[in-house]
């Protein structure tokens, strides 16, 4: 199979699980937490890691890799706090699919009140966007959903910068079902995405006996086309709710 093909194939749903879902950093201590997921896609094994770290400097760190046989994507997002808001402070984005090879970049400069795109390969696309607090980088938005579903929260907006726009995602909470991870069973809230511009599907399982951590994702594309992942491992620091959760009602 040629490259683009490969490209075409797998580039999609990876970029949807990376954004759902986010290399780890020498200068750290414990992982605040680090989650692993598994899914399929065409009948290939899709695997992700997601780790939150504190940093020596203050700063706290998201990674994930997603990865399968042909392809990988991974993201590193720093920011800090506010009086319990989340403030990005950089993101970078690289994919590889066989030959094709993409590095992005997001600068936010506060006292500009501006956030720098940056493209590596392509600088012809670089541009910039005001900003204002309560706007994240890609890699954030999902961690906010799980901070506004710890606190109770049942409609929950997040807006967050892309390369090309600041874009506004509308979730709501839709019920409760357990979930089986492994050999145990857990209670989950459901949480869907209220698409209001195209016919996609996003459903987001959150378990509060895992610190609201993401337990599974499903997406439906337009054409119908499935792809799911899980859970499959989970550790967390019991620092962690004191960190993300305690002012969760402030963003």
């Amino acid at each position: 199979m040629k490259s683009a093909a490969m490209q075409n194939l797998f580039f999609p749903v990876l970029v949807t699980f990376t954004t759902i879902l986010v290399s780890f950093c020498a200068h750290a201590g414990e992982p605040l937490f680090t989650a692993e997921y598994e899914g399929k896609y065409s009948g290939l094994t899709i695997t992700s890691t997601r780790q939150l770290e504190q940093l020596d400097n203050g700063k706290f760190q998201l990674n994930s890799v997603i990865k399968n046989s042909f392809a990988s994507i991974t993201e590193e997002s720093q920011f800090t706090f506010d009086e319990g808001i989340m403030v990005p402070q950089s993101y970078h984005y690289k994919r590889k699919i066989l030959a094709f090879k993409a590095d992005e970049n997001f600068r936010f400069d506060w006292p500009k009140a501006t956030v720098y795109y940056e493209r590596e390969d392509k600088p012809e696309k670089n541009r910039e966007f005001p900003l204002e607090l309560g706007v994240l980088d890609p890699a954030l938005y999902q961690l906010q959903v799980q901070r506004a579903v710890a606190a109770g929260h049942t409609k929950i907006d997040v807006t967050f910068v892309k390369s090309s726009k600041i874009k506004t995602l509308h979730f709501k909470k839709t019920g409760e079902e357990t979930l089986q991870l492994g050999d145990k069973s857990y209670q989950s809230i459901l949480v869907e995405r209220d698409n209001r511009d195209d016919d996609k599907e996003t459903r987001l399982w959150i378990v509060p006996d895992l610190n609201y951590q993401i337990a599974r994702v499903e997406h439906v594309e337009e054409n119908g086309d499935k792809h799911s992942i899980r859970l499959t491992s989970y550790k967390s620091s019991a620092n962690l709710s004191k960190v993300l959760y305690t002012a969760a009602k402030a963003q």
